[in-house]
């Protein structure tokens, strides 16, 4: 374990700047434009399907992406004329919105829905609500009511952007229209911050404790953190000087709450993005233990990314997202659920031995995630929707 200081405070909303900046940047713009929609700017979904692109093109000769709230609409009606691609991130039915794709249309200009998740449509509700055990009346009504207000908007939509292939054949199959793949990557603040925090610990020296980290710490991620919950009690009960520490807020068992009384378990709050940069820096080893179901199947693979630029091994089940990412032993390693006590215990006793697999996937992860890698792909996603959803539409 590795014990660093972060030495800012970081703010948790996102650093969008100011509506007139926005506003006039479009104005002005010479460029083809991109323009992001979405409910609220917030520091999850946005931050990596929007925030992050915009900052990938921030100096791209050929499109200017920027963003608008729906509740900032009305103020560019006079500029749809300048609009080349709308892209709505994740965004949900509203009177507003609706209206404002009509008249989009009507200037011809291709609507985009970005989604990263398996929420898009109400058939989906129910198993995922199996999936994370929560049957409360209004936990209920919430999904679906979420759900049909981002398919409604997804089914005037005129084609997709998801962020994996398994998302890409679920939404080509509902709703028979062309879907494009963009991963999730790294933005340049978590780059920054994970590189001092590599430097921090090529001065530090590991303390005797081996920490053991999981970042999905909220109580939707319940029933991914029981897959692996037996194999950590019985590497805890054999190892004292093993640890697990959760970020986020979860509900526990009672194994779980007994170590956890005992020390062995820490429970830190949820921080800005940069912030959690430190807390994976300074565990051993990033477990990803994900129940097999198809939202699963639909996640991105963020948190090994997000762990391996911060140089900590990480440990994920193998489904088909991983699989195709990680090689395991290579550059991280693949649990079924039937090993994953020999895989956590080998990285423990040989942990001296994993620096080739730190470099190796730090090194992957920058080349495939890093932000200034980004740009060329985004463009070529922009002129391939442009050409073949403009395709018979008529000139502006």
């Amino acid at each position: 374990m590795y014990k660093l200081k972060c030495d800012t405070d970081f703010d948790m909303q996102l650093n969008i700047p100011e509506f007139s900046i926005r506003y006039y940047e479009f104005l002005n713009s010479k460029k083809k434009n991109v323009i992001y929609i979405k409910d609220v700017f917030d520091n999850s979904t946005f931050r990596y399907r929007t925030y992050n692109v915009m900052e990938a093109m921030m100096d791209n000769s050929k499109y200017l992406v920027t963003c608008f709230l729906v509740s900032e609409l009305y103020s560019i009606y006079d500029l749809i004329s300048k609009i080349d691609l709308i892209i709505l991130q994740r965004a949900k039915w509203s009177f507003e919105l609706e209206s404002f794709i009509r008249v989009i249309k009507k200037h011809k200009i291709p609507v985009i829905y970005d989604m990263d998740d398996l929420i898009y449509h109400t058939k989906y509700v129910p198993k995922y609500l199996n999936s994370v055990g929560d049957y409360r009346e209004a936990t209920i009504d919430s999904f679906f009511a979420l759900a049909k207000r981002y398919e409604l908007i997804a089914s005037i939509s005129d084609g997709f952007i998801v962020t994996t292939k398994d998302l890409k054949e679920h939404i080509a199959s509902d709703f028979n229209k062309p879907v494009w793949v963009l991963s999730n990557f790294l933005n340049i603040e978590q780059e920054r911050e994970s590189k001092k925090i590599c430097s921090l610990k090529k001065k530090e020296t590991r303390n005797d404790k081996f920490i053991i980290g999981y970042f999905s710490g909220s109580n939707s991620h319940q029933r991914d953190l029981e897959i692996v919950e037996s194999a950590l009690v019985k590497l805890m009960d054999k190892y004292d000087n093993i640890y697990l520490k959760i970020v986020g807020f979860m509900s526990l068992s009672e194994r779980f709450e007994n170590l956890k009384k005992e020390g062995r378990i820490l429970i830190d709050k949820f921080v800005s993005y940069e912030e959690l940069q430190y807390k994976i820096g300074e565990v051993d080893l990033n477990i990803i233990p994900l129940q097999n179901h198809e939202f699963n199947q639909c996640k991105s693979e963020l948190k090994y990314f997000e762990a391996s630029i911060v140089d900590v091994v990480s440990c994920a089940t193998d489904n088909s997202v991983y699989h195709e990412i990680i090689e395991d032993g290579k550059d991280g390693f693949l649990c079924t659920e039937m090993d994953w006590y020999d895989k956590i215990e080998y990285i423990y006793l040989n942990y001296e031995e994993m620096q080739d697999v730190i470099e190796s996937a730090k090194k992957k992860c920058y080349l495939k995630y890093g932000n200034e890698n980004q740009e060329e792909k985004i463009v070529k996603l922009y002129d391939d929707i442009i050409e073949s959803i403009g395709e018979g539409n008529e000139t502006r």
